[in-house]
């Protein structure tokens, strides 16, 4: 098994943007972090390895996350979606299976509706956009907006211990896996200069007052790409419930459940999540 991961950086539409790649072979994996302050490395370092051994296997940090630029603009999902197609033309432009957590599960969606040609297959991870609403919808839009969001991180990012408490409960199903060090992974990336600023600009661009401005949910049925729906039975910030609709909804779908799992299930059990990767690969193009 092939775990050499190199860093390299490429220009797209004018920012830096940091990939992670290993492997080789004639697929491409193309793998996206999720929102927070999470990167590539975070979301991945376990996966890559486990794929890189048949796969050519790219992990990039978006733009305002990890190693990559910082925008002046908004952070919108048809921003990341473009952004996305840009790194997939700059690293070869064929067609690639493209699975991606949260934030990334949401851009796999809109890559799907938006650019079909260039995915082979789709593989969203407790996806943003499996929802029609919010829980609590019109009291989120109004946190998202208030100061009171705009102040979250510098409150959190004081005591490592709401860091822990965090990941146990929103995260991990398995809190054993909430180790020191990955604490202080996490607490080291709030601590960067505006590290909160994608996030915050991604949720008051997307979440309005009555719905979505990008509504994900309301056009699964167009989905054409194969597609392999993973998600975690115990999430909170995606409920299950969701990804159970769309997997009856898009064309094309298979589910595949992580029990006991939360928001973090390829963090949680890389293996497993790899290992049902590989398979859903394998029937689909063999």
């Amino acid at each position: 098994m092939s775990s050499q991961i190199e860093k390299k950086y490429i220009r797209v539409n004018g920012a830096s943007i940091a990939c992670y790649c290993a492997g080789g072979g004639n697929d491409v994996i193309v793998l996206l972090h999720g929102a927070g302050v999470d990167s590539a490395m975070l979301s991945w370092a376990e996966v890559i390895p486990l794929l890189s051994s048949q796969y050519q296997v790219i992990a990039p940090d978006l733009p305002g996350y990890g190693a990559s630029s910082r925008i002046t603009g908004e952070y919108t999902l048809s921003f990341y979606t473009d952004m996305v197609k840009g790194i997939i033309e700059a690293l070869g432009g064929k067609p690639v299976i493209l699975a991606g957590l949260s934030l990334g599960g949401g851009i796999c969606l809109n890559m799907a509706l938006t650019y079909p040609e260039i995915i082979k297959i789709l593989v969203p991870v407790d996806a943003w956009g499996l929802f029609d609403k919010l829980p609590w919808h019109r009291l989120t839009h109004w946190f998202v907006h208030s100061k009171l969001n705009d102040n979250l991180y510098a409150w959190t990012n004081r005591y490592p211990s709401i860091v822990r408490f965090s990941l146990k409960y929103s995260l991990f199903g398995d809190k054993s896996k909430v180790s020191d060090a990955l604490v202080a992974e996490i607490h080291e990336a709030m601590l960067e200069p505006d590290a909160d600023k994608p996030f915050i600009s991604f949720q008051r661009s997307e979440i309005a007052s009555t719905g979505f401005t990008t509504d994900l949910f309301g056009r699964l049925e167009e989905i054409s790409s194969p597609t392999l729906l993973v998600h975690g039975t115990l999430d909170k910030a995606v409920p299950i419930k969701g990804a159970l609709i769309a997997s009856k909804r898009i064309p094309d779908c298979e589910i595949y459940l992580m029990e006991g799992c939360k928001h973090w299930p390829q963090k949680e059990r890389p293996e497993e999540f790899a290992n049902a990767l590989q398979s859903y690969i394998d029937r689909k193009l063999q």
